[in-house]
């Protein structure tokens, strides 16, 4: 199949010194960000809110609604290595940085110390911390540490089903406890653990500024054994729907198909990328999955830890006979009571699908569209990360941030193996 290219070229103007009047969807955006400041003073709204309203006002009346940044950083890191980064034809992409574990070289450099530390050790308001697995020590040092320098320190966990120790064996011989550790040390830590579902968020929001998430937990094992990306975030109104989450997870210990909250800003355009945010249950997530890869015209490529929901699976299905590429990788373990034989026995040419290579877990939830568009977050393929889990997700069409995840999947997929535990 000869593929069509999908990268379309953009138009760009160069800017001179002259100031701006505001467009209408500024106004439109600088009404709305004074209106939530207003509150947030008023205590309507958390003090957070109020925070990215005055970032939101300050930024407009500079830039129109523009990131202030007018050039992209060198490298993007990737695991232990630099990549070069592009940005959008005549955009950067400042606000996003895209980071991937290597549990070939975990032992020397990791996500942990490259991108989470440097962020939490200068923070110097607020720290809030949604972990589903929270285990890491030296994680959990950084925050002990903010709490002793007067940092507001919350974290969310899932205590009944996340893993909240770790063996002696991987702790130079001292068994851990995260939470006795984080509880010693003054810190509130909000439990989202239920029979009916997961508090499967993972993120990390530093004094309202940068946002983490993707499919890295602060645990060991996601940090030196498993495949997971990261994601760091700077543009304010995506933080404000992540803070909006925590809060509803923090302060009114909403969870699950309980939670009324739905994405505050969904749909954006953020420096010339266009973005969209979604929370499970409340915002239909696995719709706009289907609705996605119904949109391929060319390929769609994917990594998933837990795939079980038949009706992604053939709408995929559906996409290779119309002449999609599909490929994927699926973690081994489980794999073959989920959409594996469904997808693996459809004996469609352009359908490959493969279950993983790493001896730990391939941790990712990740979708690749026409090498465009990326999907990804904690949202795992599943009924009950639909309509049970606290679970999110992202999705960004950018060739840019797509050839990052692209890189990943090509190191993925040629280490997966064909399935053998299935019988057609």
């Amino acid at each position: 199949m000869t593929r069509r290219s999908t990268k379309s070229a953009s138009k760009t103007s160069s800017s001179g010194s002259q100031p701006r009047a505001l467009t209408l969807g500024g106004c439109v955006l600088l009404i709305i960000f004074i209106v939530v400041g207003l509150l947030g003073a008023l205590g309507v709204l958390p003090k957070s809110m109020m925070d990215w309203a005055a970032t939101g006002i300050a930024q407009i009346i500079v830039t129109d609604g523009t990131p202030l940044a007018t050039q992209a950083p060198a490298a993007t890191t990737v695991g232990a290595t630099s990549v070069p980064r592009t940005a959008v034809p005549g955009r950067p992409t400042s606000w996003l940085t895209v980071y991937f574990t290597d549990p070939a070289t975990s032992s020397q450099r990791n996500i942990l110390d490259t991108a989470v530390l440097p962020v939490i050790t200068r923070a110097r308001r607020t720290l809030d911390v949604a972990s589903f697995d929270l285990n890491l020590p030296k994680f959990i040092q950084a925050l002990t540490d903010a709490k002793a320098r007067g940092v507001t320190v919350r974290v969310v966990a899932d205590e009944k089903n996340g893993a909240m120790t770790l063996d002696a064996d991987k702790n130079n011989g001292v068994a851990f406890d995260a939470l006795q550790t984080l509880k010693k040390a003054g810190i509130t830590v909000v439990d989202g653990g239920r029979s009916n579902g997961l508090m499967h968020n993972k993120i990390i929001i530093a004094d309202g500024t940068t946002l983490f998430m993707g499919s890295w937990n602060a645990s060991y094992n996601d940090t030196f054994t498993n495949n997971n990306n990261l994601l760091k975030i700077t543009e304010p109104r995506l933080i404000a729907n992540y803070q909006a989450e925590f809060d509803d997870m923090f302060v009114n210990k909403i969870f699950g198909a309980k939670s009324q909250l739905r994405s505050m800003l969904p749909v954006m355009t953020v420096d010339g990328t266009p973005v969209e945010n979604y929370f499970a249950p409340r915002d239909r997530v696995m719709d706009k999955l289907i609705q996605e890869t119904n949109k391929a015209r060319c390929s769609i490529k994917f990594m998933i830890f837990t795939y079980t929901d038949e009706n992604l699976a053939s709408q995929m299905i559906s996409q290779a006979k119309l002449g999609v590429d599909v490929q994927g990788v699926i973690e081994a373990r489980g794999a073959s009571q989920g959409a594996l034989p469904s997808l693996f026995c459809a004996k469609q040419k352009l359908l490959q699908v493969k279950t993983d290579g790493n001896s730990a877990t391939m941790h990712h939830k990740v979708i690749i569209i026409d090498e465009e568009t990326v999907i990804t977050g904690s949202f795992n393929f599943t009924k009950s990360a639909d309509t049970a889990n606290d679970d999110n997700l992202i999705i960004i069409r950018n060739s840019s941030v797509a050839a990052l995840y692209l890189q990943e999947f090509d190191k993925v997929f040629g280490a997966g193996k064909t399935p053998t535990s299935v019988t057609c």
